[in-house]
């Protein structure tokens, strides 16, 4: 017996199927969550974008383009998500604040030396720095670009943009991090 597609699943959840969400989530939760954590930098964060992401899935799963993918429909849904959060937290604060790192940890055989930790750990400081003060989509598109490897095609679909639209916002991200990062070699 071969698994329901996600079109299938969507259709089901559209006619009130509970029983179809958990196989979309089971094979979506991960990337998106890969997305939401690139974007925002916050593990907390990404989890809330993901579980809010399936919620309006259910919600609003009448309104989904029967012709449309799936992917991209959950892709743009939590990017938007993602967007919201990010600005919730900068009006909360009313400033930036430093992204938190993972504690570090012991060093194995073949490690780095701890120089080069603390080089490489102040250089992805300053490309978080940097990432923040994109507009929103511009850093949207460059974490689907760049940390998912999303295809440019991919990207306008999953954010409802046109090709150009996309090509322009990533070229115009990439030229301001480089800016921001001039001299930054590790």
């Amino acid at each position: 017996m071969t698994e329901p597609s996600d079109r299938d699943l969507m259709g089901r959840l559209a006619a009130g199927d509970r029983e179809a969400l958990e196989p979309l989530m089971e094979r979506h939760y991960q990337r998106l969550y890969r997305i939401a954590l690139a974007y925002l930098r916050r593990p907390d964060d990404a989890l809330d974008v993901v579980q809010e992401t399936f919620v309006k899935a259910y919600t609003h799963a009448a309104r989904w383009d029967g012709a449309a993918e799936v992917a991209p429909w959950l892709t743009r849904i939590a990017v938007n998500q993602a967007i919201d959060i990010y600005r919730r937290r900068r009006r909360r604060l009313g400033k930036e604040e430093a992204l938190d790192h993972a504690a570090p940890q012991a060093l194995a055989v073949g490690d780095p030396s701890p120089e080069r930790r603390v080089l490489g750990q102040e250089i992805g400081e300053r490309v978080d720095s940097a990432l923040r003060i994109l507009p929103e989509r511009q850093r949207a598109i460059f974490v689907l670009r760049h940390y998912e490897q999303l295809s440019l095609q991919e990207i306008a679909q999953s954010l409802d943009m046109s090709l150009g639209t996309v090509k322009s916002s990533l070229h115009r991200a990439v030229a301001r991090l480089r800016e921001r990062l001039q001299g930054v070699r590790s």
